[in-house]
């Protein structure tokens, strides 16, 4: 079997959408006894994926068969991350998800990443054995949770000196993503949300919200209202960030603000990525009426992703 890697092509994405939807069904398949409840990736999500980092998206490709196995690597500042990674169930246990994930991870390194790493369940041993050869090793794990979106059970809006407002509905959106990149670093040097900010917009993905107080931002959450499957009902936050030492009500405002905006959306759930370190953001979730719905373990290749039991920067690197 004479395998290549190379570059991810335009043109490949159709393979890619085949090949994710066949391993995903497959392994919930095996896993869980459940058959066919994965729908396909939206074509705007790969397309997506390949756009912000076209570098450091790789397929796997046999004479024969064709491609047999992709990756997406992405760069936030200084913090990469790799995700997602698939291949053939025929052609797995050869080398070809080794290959690939060190493909990713040396162009993560090569861009001057300084903190990389990936989430995989913690029950895919498969998955989990290979990336702890490769030599990743576990940060800690990431709890996903979701609720029921009412407009009758949702908060209103925060008050008082606390405001919040869209970012796409602001007049000064450039110095608001300068001040987000000042909140971000501070949680981990380097860190940048602002190129998935930039991806939300640019791709219709949903919208980010911004917390101010005293005119100056405090926080932010980047709210998808537009899901990476087909026939998905649900929104998601896809950070959640808060200036340390910023009053706990940031928090609680931007969980608000972003229940509603998805609500608008006429979404019947929300999901929120949290570390399980993270007390009192999860004590937070459970008293909103959220429940743990999925959970992921973060590994780490290089450097550390800030996880702080103290701070909130709630993300997941799920791709």
């Amino acid at each position: 079997m004479a395998v290549t890697i190379r570059n991810m092509r335009v043109e490949d994405l159709v393979d890619v959408k085949g090949i994710d939807l066949i391993c995903w069904n497959d392994l919930l398949e095996k896993q869980y006894g459940i058959r066919g409840r994965v729908s396909p990736r939206t074509d705007q999500n790969l397309i997506s994926y390949l756009h912000s980092d076209v570098g450091g998206a790789f397929v796997a490709y046999e004479q024969f068969a064709g491609i047999i196995g992709y990756v997406f690597s992405h760069t936030w500042g200084s913090t990469g991350w790799v995700g997602p990674l698939s291949v053939l169930t025929s052609y797995q246990a050869r080398g070809v998800g080794k290959e690939l994930l060190k493909h990713s991870l040396r162009y993560l390194e090569d861009q001057g990443c300084v903190d990389i790493g990936l989430e995989t369940m913690p029950e895919n041993i498969t998955n989990l054995g290979m990336y702890l050869k490769v030599g990743l090793q576990p940060e800690g794990l990431i709890v996903v949770f979701g609720r029921s979106l009412e407009h009758k059970e949702l908060e209103d809006e925060p008050a008082g000196e606390l405001s919040v407002e869209r970012l796409s509905e602001s007049m000064v959106q450039e110095h608001m993503l300068g001040q987000i990149r000042r909140i971000s670093d501070a949680h981990r040097q380097g860190l940048d949300y602002s190129k998935e900010i930039r991806l939300t917009k640019e791709f219709g993905f949903g919208d980010t919200i911004v917390a101010t107080s005293k005119d100056r931002v405090v926080g932010f959450s980047i709210v998808h209202t537009v899901q990476r499957r087909a026939n998905m009902v649900g929104g998601a936050v896809r950070a959640l960030v808060v200036e340390p030492k910023a009053k706990p009500e940031v928090l609680e405002s931007l969980l608000a603000t972003s229940e509603l905006m998805a609500a608008d959306a006429k979404l019947k759930e929300i999901t929120i990525a949290v570390p399980a370190a993270c007390r009192r953001a999860i004590d937070s979730l459970f008293s909103r009426g959220y429940q743990v719905v999925q959970s992921f373990e973060r590994l780490m290749y290089l450097g550390s992703s800030g996880i702080d039991e103290k701070s909130f920067n709630l993300c997941t690197w799920s791709g």
